[in-house]
């Protein structure tokens, strides 16, 4: 799953960068919190 950061995220990227990972890190982890 691509997702486009809104927050930097240590060991994932920087803000505005597109990045790759698993849907569930994504749905559990960081949409909650809203990166």
């Amino acid at each position: 799953m691509e997702i486009i950061l809104t927050e930097n995220v240590k060991g994932l990227g920087t803000i505005g960068e597109v990045v790759n990972v698993k849907p569930g890190y994504a749905r559990n982890f960081l949409i909650p919190q809203g990166i």
